[in-house]
């Protein structure tokens, strides 16, 4: 079946490459769609979706942009409009079923306008970025392919060509490509670290076992938020709750370092308490802060002095204290207060991560007891709370998890 495949760039500059971009596309039988983000300039091939159109759609008139540019406006303060233009439009495309997949090129304006649109197509759908300038912050965490070219995308001698070819090959094969179909299983979102990585590998395999699929995030969230969102999660199992740490306690700062990223989020997983969501929560990885790509001498001031571990050659493990875990166990009964579903919080009294079991650098009962306390002081009687005598990747924590994953679930039936 013959596809779409929506090209996002500016025509002025990039006019002869998308225009062999859609010739390749064309002749393997599928569809190029090209919506034209140019500001300046005069487009060398018409769009399908003119930029007259894209400014609309990012709230100004073309002509406006056009002569605030001349009298010297920031050239950022035209793409802001154009990056809103190009949301709404692709937004807009894939709702109408005229986009199975999107694609853009160039510099880091094409970046930045491609990859704008492409976040707002949910998770799964073909993207793809043909990019002369590396540079992750566009991309961030999102399921898009990044094929960088060695040279500038102007003209079409023969690196171009292939650059180009390799590009419009690897999207058609992306929209072509059908998953072979299989039984439909309930998938259950999970969090992980490298920490809680055997506990998180255990209740999958006994999840698995009982008809379900499993899929995890390390650590991150906002596309769980996401998958939630579009309705494919059917449960979610947080036994790594870790993000709650500089999501209570840091400035933004520490936030923005920790992932790579200016925004600033202070809440976590709010999709599964709207969607009434089945919930396991786990205080898995409460037990330290994370300091990735640096050494001990590193790491802001005040976490000096503490007790610490590496993890691998440059992520520094620290560790959290009695009064932080106090504010972080108010903070997930909070949560969980909230939510709209069925949640059981579980607690492993012996150690939250493999950084802190019996003998490793950050075991800390005392500490702990901070979570546990508040914990239980501010979570309302609607919310099972389980306390288990083991250390979180033992057997008999996975055990626990399972089982009240079961009873919360059968009760929902």
């Amino acid at each position: 079946m013959a596809k779409t495949i929506v090209i996002v760039a500016t025509l002025d500059t990039r006019g002869d490459e998308v225009k062999y971009l859609k010739e390749i596309i064309e002749k393997k039988g599928h569809t190029a769609l090209i919506v034209d983000a140019g500001v300046m300039g005069k487009p060398s091939i018409k769009g399908d979706v003119s930029r007259e159109k894209v400014a609309e759609a990012g709230g100004k008139s073309l002509k406006k942009l056009i002569e605030a540019a001349e009298k010297g406006a920031d050239r950022y303060e035209a793409t802001k409009v154009m990056i809103e233009g190009v949301k709404k439009v692709v937004a807009d495309l894939y709702s109408k079923g005229k986009l199975d997949g999107i694609m853009s090129l160039g510099g880091t304006t094409a970046a930045a306008l491609g990859t704008a649109g492409m976040k707002v197509l949910p998770i799964g759908v073909p993207k793809l970025l043909l990019t002369t300038f590396i540079d992750p912050r566009p991309v961030g965490d999102e399921d898009i392919a990044v094929m960088q070219t060695p040279v500038d995308l102007v003209g079409l001698n023969k690196v171009v060509q292939k650059a180009l070819s390799n590009a419009a090959g690897s999207m058609i094969g992306m929209v072509e490509q059908e998953i072979p179909k299989a039984e439909e299983k309930p998938l259950v979102g999970m969090t992980v670290l490298g920490v809680t990585t055997p506990c998180v590998q255990k209740v999958m395999s006994r999840l698995e076992k009982r008809g379900y699929d499993a899929v995890s995030f390390h650590a991150k969230t906002p596309l769980l938020d996401r998958l939630i969102k579009e309705g494919n999660i059917d449960a979610v199992v947080d036994i790594t709750s870790f993000e709650t740490v500089p999501i209570v306690l840091y400035p933004p700062e520490y936030i923005a370092l920790l992932i790579g990223s200016p925004e600033v989020r202070r809440v976590r997983l709010e999709s599964a308490n709207e969607k009434a969501l089945p919930q396991i929560i786990s205080p898995g990885g409460l037990d330290m802060h994370i300091f990735p790509g640096t050494g001990i001498d590193n790491v802001p001031a005040e976490f000096k002095g503490r007790a610490w571990t590496m993890h691998g050659p440059s992520v520094v493990l620290i560790r959290t204290t009695k009064e932080e875990l106090g504010k972080v166990g108010k903070n997930i009964a909070e949560r969980a207060n909230k939510a709209k579903g069925p949640v059981a919080i579980i607690i492993p009294l012996r150690g939250f991560s493999e950084a802190s079991k019996k003998g490793a650098p950050l075991y800390d009962l005392e500490a702990d007891r901070g979570f546990i306390d508040a914990l239980k002081e501010n979570v309302e009687e609607k919310v099972k709370v389980i306390e288990v005598d083991c250390h979180i990747n033992d057997d008999e924590f996975a055990d626990k998890v399972v089982e009240m994953f079961d009873e919360i679930i059968s009760g929902e039936r």
